[in-house]
């Protein structure tokens, strides 16, 4: 089986780079690395060190070898506004595509790009109108269309964005890859985390949680360099115009997200996988060559907390 070309090419159709990702994103269930076939683990995570921690959460969120893993995504966008109970708005459907790089000291990195359009929650059809039933706002919910050429690093502090360590170089020094909470219940393991950012970035409310499951047999199985895994978190906003709410004294915005980690583009829906053909180029490309401001340095640009 075929493992995702790292090397984008960057003048490829929009019906060029779907073939291409869909017939190179199948990834490898067993590997013949002798670094994977010689960390045999107790099936305690109590007793794991720190680096047994960070290979057990890569096999899980992405891969322990150079590869392309794909998440399907798909939840409900809901609105509140106390007292009253929390109103289901719309649905969502997506997926993020991740290219995964184990680093020499022992580290992981991943560059990402992910695509969400909003669905009608009736229907699941993509919407091109929504009307706020909460707030009576007429909006267009345009797609979440976010790509990180930085990249994250998964290490023994957890996860880390090299954007945001450039910007506050001493944030991730408070965290630990024992804040990811990794629990047994008979033949399934689960990781619990919280997404955390530096004060100047965070819009209140907010908290954003998410839990993965794996099984046991698998994360315990050395010669696998991945592992399958679903999860589901939620994510707490003050407000989000996509859907009419503009200002935070009209309510707040809570997602419910599952996330479901398949071996193909194939497993996506096929309405979701057309929409993204026909509009995005850069859909299925590794970002790590992308030029220009990406999305969360724009971000820290609008926070005036931006180092060039």
């Amino acid at each position: 089986m075929a493992v995702f070309t790292l090397k984008p090419a960057p003048h490829l159709s929009r019906r060029d780079v779907i073939k291409a990702s869909v017939a190179a994103s199948i990834f490898p269930l067993v590997s013949n690395s002798a670094a994977a076939a010689s960390k045999p683990m107790s099936n305690d995570p109590s007793v794991w060190s720190d680096d047994e921690r960070v290979w057990a959460v890569a096999r899980q969120a992405g891969a322990v070898t150079e590869q392309k893993i794909i998440w399907r995504t798909r939840g409900v966008l809901y609105a509140f506004k106390y007292p009253d109970s929390p109103l289901p708005l719309v649905r969502f459907k997506g997926c993020e595509q991740q290219w995964w790089r184990p680093q020499d000291d022992g580290s992981y990195l991943r560059t990402k790009s992910f695509l969400t359009f909003f669905t009608d929650y009736e229907t699941d059809e993509i919407l091109e109108e929504f009307t706020n039933p909460l707030t009576g706002k007429t909006s267009r919910p345009s797609p979440n269309f976010n790509r990180v050429p930085d990249g994250q690093v998964l290490s023994k502090r957890g996860w880390s964005h090299n954007i945001i360590e450039k910007v506050f170089p001493d944030y991730y020094d408070q965290f630990s890859i024992k804040d990811i909470k990794i629990n047994v219940v008979a033949d399934s393991i689960s990781f619990h985390s919280k997404v955390n950012w530096p004060e100047p970035l965070v819009r209140r409310p907010y908290n954003q949680d998410n839990t993965h499951f794996a099984k046991v047999s698998d994360l315990m199985n050395p010669d696998m360099t991945w592992v399958p895994s679903h999860g589901a978190g939620q994510i707490l906003m003050p407000e989000m115009p996509n859907v009419g709410m503009t200002d935070p004294a009209m309510g707040q915005v809570l997602w419910h997200v599952e996330y479901y980690k398949v071996p193909s583009l194939d497993d996506l829906p096929e309405d979701y996988l057309r929409r993204a053909a026909a509009e995005y180029d850069t859909f299925a490309v590794d970002p790590i060559n992308d030029t220009g401001e990406s999305r969360l340095e724009r971000r820290l640009k609008r926070a005036e907390v931006w180092k060039d």
